[in-house]
């Protein structure tokens, strides 16, 4: 054995932890207890998202004691884990763990690592995949001594506390643009200098309506020559303003953008609210794909990133009112084209998005600070949880 690895133990997985086998009929059961569901576990953060009530189930539940490890076996691929912090009852697709030769603290950041998701991914099932116990109980793992597992467990602790307060501070900023730009955007507070009365007008007249041409991801390259987007990476890639193009195409032929013009997607399989999204785009000639519908102003009287903003958080209801469809739901732009607009001279319009862009730009600098955090963190679990470093006890 390497002295890096000295006292270390190699051990099965059976022998370090147990999976609890208490039940809980709720079913004729005066006892209410907290209850938590696969879709509370938040994918990857080991964050609870909230809980119902066990009155309100009808199935057999697993009891969980506070401290005790709970491990989502139904998909693993989704990583969902969290350390109890009351005592309850959970679905029955969810392993309740307790340490035999490990803390329960150290067990925790076991079930995080790559290995531990890898095994638990070897499953049985292809529609629902489960992790097989009988399978992963004889992986065994390197396991260190009592201590080390604690001050492992101390200072992975001490990471995850500074992401639960990057992530607070994200949350209250993002609460606090949303607050400003409902208040901006209707008008309802107004920049010193500015007081003329907003002009209420139909979009129609201030914009030609056009569609994208097809463009499928086939046809992405990664070194293509041509910048261009698609319509499913306006739900899933870009926001409001769109100033960096991400996909490349070699194809040349098709409707390319102009500075401000504005694309909203033409069609979705869920719901008519995800389709009543508005971007712009800063920059000409990308090749805008097909289930796009493109907004190119009549008028130099435009900001688009206001524009887009005031579309997507203020109009959204009503522009969802004109999609149709039930299995895909379509949104014509000859159905929304006599939407009415309030609309504040181009100066406002500047100074709002100027405002609300700062905003973004802080929120961006928040969220690139607690990725950072997360991949410290992710590679300081490499180092400690395979003895590559070791920590003093």
């Amino acid at each position: 054995m390497s002295e890096i690895k000295q006292h270390w133990q190699k051990i099965e997985l059976n022998e370090i932890l147990s999976i609890s086998s208490k039940k809980f009929n709720p079913i004729g059961n005066n006892e209410n207890k907290k209850c938590v569901e696969l879709e509370h576990l938040s994918q990857e953060t080991g964050k609870l998202l909230g809980y119902t009530n066990s009155s309100e189930q009808q199935s057999i539940k697993n009891s969980f004691e506070e401290g005790q490890i709970l491990f989502g076996k139904l998909r693993p691929y989704l990583k969902k884990f969290w350390k109890a912090e009351f005592e309850g009852v959970c679905s029955s697709e969810i392993w309740v763990m307790n340490g035999k030769k490990v803390k329960n603290d150290f067990l925790f950041y076991l079930v995080q690592t790559e290995k531990f998701n890898q095994i638990a991914n070897v499953s049985s099932g292809s529609k629902m995949p489960r992790a097989d116990w009988n399978y992963m109980s004889e992986i065994p793992f390197d396991i260190p001594p009592l201590k080390e597992q604690e001050k492992i467990a101390e200072i992975l602790t001490t990471w995850d506390e500074a992401i639960t307060k990057q992530t607070e501070l994200l949350e209250a900023k993002e609460l606090q643009k949303k607050a400003l730009m409902q208040k901006l955007l209707s008008g309802e507070v107004r920049f010193d200098g500015f007081s003329d009365k907003w002009e209420e007008v139909r979009i129609d007249k201030l914009f030609d309506f056009k569609k994208g041409q097809e463009l499928s991801k086939e046809k992405l390259e990664k070194n293509g020559i041509f910048e261009c987007i698609l319509y499913g990476e306006l739900y899933t890639t870009y926001s409001e303003v769109i100033s960096e193009i991400k996909s490349k195409t070699n194809i040349k032929e098709g409707i390319k953008s102009k500075i401000d013009d504005i694309l909203i997607p033409a069609s979705t399989t869920t719901s008519a609210i995800d389709l009543a999204i508005a971007s712009t785009i800063q920059k000409d000639n990308v090749l805008i794909g097909g289930d796009i519908n493109i907004l190119r102003k009549k008028t130099n009287n435009i900001n688009g990133e206001f524009i887009s903003k005031y579309l997507t958080h203020i109009k959204k209801m009503e522009i969802a009112k004109y999609a149709q469809g039930i299995t895909i739901i379509h949104l014509y732009s000859k159905d929304f084209k006599h939407l009415k607009i309030q609309l504040p001279s181009l100066p406002e319009q500047q100074k709002i998005a100027e405002v609300l862009s700062l905003a973004d730009d802080e929120i961006n600098l928040l969220k690139n600070e607690l990725e950072e955090l997360n991949l410290q963190k992710k590679a300081l679990m490499q180092k400690l949880l395979t003895g590559e470093v070791r920590v003093k006890v």
